[in-house]
């Protein structure tokens, strides 16, 4: 997760009724018969570039008032550089979890307007993925894509090795296929079925996947604490319990590098892990090395089945912006069924219209085929993910600090989650006297 430039958002704060000011009325809503020029700025490099691209020139030619300027690498700090300094592109896009800081310094357009003007089909986009970027019932932008991790990998020959035939469906069973795919020698584990924070820690997805919430709407209260959360830190302790924090760390430090053929879940050196729709590709196609089924759930909690956690990116509009009627029509553009569907086939990511994952071109398309099952998934009613904040980053931060110490067996679930309340709780008090 990237983090939030304190220092950037004081001189956001500071320049931007500076910029807003010199801006003022530069909104293209005036009418004039010249073709309009917009700024639109990404975080893709040269590499990944290309479907987007391929978007902007379709947009170009099919139609004749407005001509988007694509403008890669150019990343949050970039982006936050330039909105402060009043040469704001006309729309842009992040990673979402820049939308609640940025929308509290005063940097972001509120789309409301717009969606309630042109009668935008917002509920025709998946919830968990607008949800990112909204800011009480305020919305600051539009998901381009979505990653979602709601899936276990499992090597099958570690899985066959052992006499597993099918993968787990519930937490409990979890732990125990992690027992029966965990072998020692000399006193040292040389495979392990599954490390909870491998390859890194998700301080949203367990939560998630045990039912959670971090945040109370009503009370205006931060949860971290809540009984879910707590169980879902607790649950991860029990494998750390089980094997060992030293034997666990010690065989971490001897895997190889993600997704190399040294890759730990390649070598079967570690059985199961949780899986994102684009890792691993090659090796998930049929009579491949990896296997895929859904996350499991806590076996008191079926009505969990489908959980994920959604992280999409996130489009918007500068406040100070000089175009945004254009910005408007193009982020519409770019969120159309179908023109999500070329994007999707293109750069292999969700897309976010609810429609195009039942579309054939998808569902149809074999060279789609591995993706196929995340199609399905993404229309779960059980995906979220993390709320939007201005203090954002500083609870997630929390989050992982007080979920490492639990897991190395420093605190325990309950106290590490009673810390994260007792730092970020006055944090929200503040902001919330704000509104």
């Amino acid at each position: 997760m990237k983090k939030f430039s304190l220092l950037l958002a004081v001189i956001l704060v500071l320049l931007f009724a500076t910029a807003c000011t010199k801006d003022a009325g530069t909104d293209s809503s005036k009418k004039s018969d010249e073709k309009v020029e917009i700024n639109f700025w990404t975080v893709l490099g040269d590499k990944d570039s290309g479907p987007l691209e391929a978007l902007v020139d379709k947009y170009n030619k099919s139609q004749d008032k407005v001509t988007v300027k694509f403008l890669g690498s150019q990343d949050d700090q970039k982006q936050l550089t330039a909105i402060s300094g009043g040469n704001a592109p006309d729309i842009a896009y992040i990673y979402w979890n820049m939308v609640g800081p940025w929308a509290s310094a005063g940097a972001l357009e509120p789309l409301n307007k717009y969606i309630d003007e042109d009668k935008f089909d917002l509920d025709g986009l998946i919830p968990a993925a607008t949800e990112r970027m909204r800011v009480g019932d305020v919305q600051y932008g539009l998901p381009l894509t979505m990653s979602m991790a709601s899936k276990l990998f499992y090597n099958k020959q570690a899985f066959a090795d052992a006499g597993l035939t099918d993968p787990p469906e519930t937490m409990e069973e979890l732990l125990e296929y992690s027992k029966k795919l965990t072998k020692e020698e000399n006193g040292e584990l040389t495979q392990i079925g599954f490390i909870p924070d491998y390859p890194w820690i998700d301080n949203v997805f367990w939560p998630v996947m045990f039912g959670g919430s971090f945040y109370d709407e009503k009370t205006g209260e931060v949860t971290p604490n809540n009984p879910e959360n707590v169980q879902a830190i607790a649950f991860q302790q029990e494998f750390y319990k089980e094997f060992g924090v030293e034997a666990i760390n010690k065989i971490r430090s001897g895997m190889g590098a993600w997704e190399t053929p040294q890759d730990p879940l390649l070598t079967g050196k570690l059985a199961m892990l949780i899986g994102w729709e684009n890792n691993f590709n090659e090796h998930r196609v049929e009579g491949g090395s990896i296997g895929v089924a859904d996350f499991p759930y806590p076996a008191d909690r079926p009505d969990l089945k489908g959980s994920g956690m959604v992280s999409p990116t996130a489009m918007y509009i500068p406040k100070n912006a000089k175009h945004k009627d254009e910005a408007w029509d193009f982020m519409k553009f770019l969120v159309a069924e179908e023109n999500q569907i070329e994007y999707a086939i293109e750069s292999g990511n969700i897309p976010i219209v609810k429609s195009a994952l039942d579309n054939p071109k998808l569902t149809e398309n074999e060279d789609m085929k591995i993706m196929w099952e995340f199609y399905e998934a993404a229309k779960s009613e059980n995906l979220t993910g993390f709320p939007n904040s201005v203090y954002i980053n500083e609870y997630l931060q929390a989050l992982s600090e007080q979920t490492e110490k639990a897991l190395k067996g420093e605190l325990s679930a309950q106290k590490a989650m009673d810390n994260v309340k007792e730092k970020i709780q006055p944090v929200a008090d503040k902001e919330n006297k704000k509104k």
